[in-house]
């Protein structure tokens, strides 16, 4: 009865089956050495380091198969946020590369809103901040900002309304500076193209905006120029991240 049942099916085509990914566990010396990278890298806060870690763990150690791509693995390490929601499109969000200027964030800026115009009488305390920087230290409204000519950062020179005058005065000396200077060299993101190779543009604009564009400088943070060195960090080896329109759509589907 089993031969019989054998050759009745001989004349059909042998069903071809899809070799999974990677099934299993994986390769657990690979995601030690690339946790020691992560957490050394100073660039990376925690935000950022937990996404490394998660790609990471996705790359080297989740098993995967047809139905579970790195994204989606990715997906469950990092867990649901408070909302219930996942947390990855936030997370490669926040590792675009971009540039943040001083005071972007509430207290990375000791000088921010705060006057920077001459000091007219001392300050009772000698050792006060405002005796030391020779600056009137009151609370301020107006900003001007200067792009330096090196870097294209910011630098930003806030002014209370007695030092009205010499604000238009800094604003008018900045004028054709900021118009001559380059575009700004990205300091915040773009670390996962240092771990990981992948199509980062199309990554980026899928979970930010598709209008985004990379920066001239590209978007690597280890190819960024570094003020006050020559050369850029040194070039990793990076694991290859596969992407596949399928896994992103999938993955934006899953979000929704």
């Amino acid at each position: 009865m089993t031969t019989a049942l054998h050759l009745a099916h001989v004349h059909q085509p042998p069903v071809k089956k899809r070799q999974p990914k990677r099934t299993g566990g994986g390769n657990g010396d690979q995601f030690a050495r690339l946790a020691h990278e992560i957490y050394q890298d100073k660039r990376a806060d925690a935000q950022s380091r937990e996404l490394l870690l998660a790609v990471a763990y996705a790359v080297t150690m989740a098993p995967l198969d047809e139905e579970t791509s790195v994204w989606r693995a990715a997906v469950r390490a990092l867990g649901p946020s408070s909302s219930n929601q996942s947390r990855l499109p936030g997370l490669v969000r926040h590792d675009r590369p971009h540039y943040e200027a001083p005071g972007h964030r509430y207290g990375t800026d000791p000088l921010d809103r705060v006057c920077v115009g001459p000091r007219i009488r001392p300050y009772p305390d000698p050792d006060d901040f405002r005796n030391t920087m020779n600056i009137c230290g009151a609370p301020a409204q107006d900003c001007v900002v200067e792009k330096l000519p090196e870097t294209g950062w910011h630098k930003n020179h806030w002014f209370c309304t007695r030092h009205r005058d010499q604000m238009l005065r800094v604003r008018a000396q900045v004028k054709d500076g900021n118009a001559a200077a380059p575009d700004a060299i990205p300091n915040r993101g773009g670390l996962l193209p240092c771990y990981f190779e992948s199509d980062w543009v199309e990554v980026y604009r899928f979970f930010g905006w598709r209008e985004w564009k990379p920066p001239v400088y590209g978007v690597r943070a280890d190819d960024w120029p570094v003020p006050g060195r020559d050369a850029a960090r040194p070039s990793r080896p990076r694991l290859r991240l596969v992407l596949g329109g399928d896994d992103l759509e999938t993955t934006g589907r899953e979000l929704r």
